[in-house]
């Protein structure tokens, strides 16, 4: 209980603080919308996005390393507030691009999926 609660705790200080970040970069051109996305320890992506009007619909896209889309998703205008996670234990190890597009605006993120190496145990006994 305690993990799972310092979980959520460490997951809304990292979406805070990437809002914030987001919103120095956007000094002269003010942002429709924020973002938080980060991975879980279960090895899944969490996409959190809050726009601040209802005027268009948000796109989300998933790009492998060569351009081609591997996840497509687009949520009505109506939706202010949402968060998907995006289950990568099926995807093969490499760099994928995932963009949130709202309003013509387009945030970016990028990362690397890797394949975790097994070690071999030998006991004697």
């Amino acid at each position: 209980m305690k993990t799972s609660i310092k979980t959520i705790a460490f997951a809304f200080a990292f979406i805070a603080s990437t809002f914030a970040a987001n919103a120095e970069d956007k000094e002269t051109k003010a942002s429709k919308f924020g973002t938080g996305i980060y991975p879980t320890k279960t090895g899944n992506i969490n996409v959190m996005v809050n726009k601040t009007d209802a005027s268009n619909n948000t796109t989300i896209l998933l790009k492998n390393e060569t351009g081609d889309v591997v996840y497509r998703e687009t949520v009505s205008k109506e939706n202010q507030k949402f968060g998907r996670s995006l289950n990568m234990d099926q995807m093969e190890a490499g760099q994928y691009k995932l963009d949130v597009i709202s309003g013509g605006e387009v945030q970016t993120k990028s990362f690397q999926v890797s394949e975790q190496k097994t070690e071999r145990v030998l006991t004697v006994k």
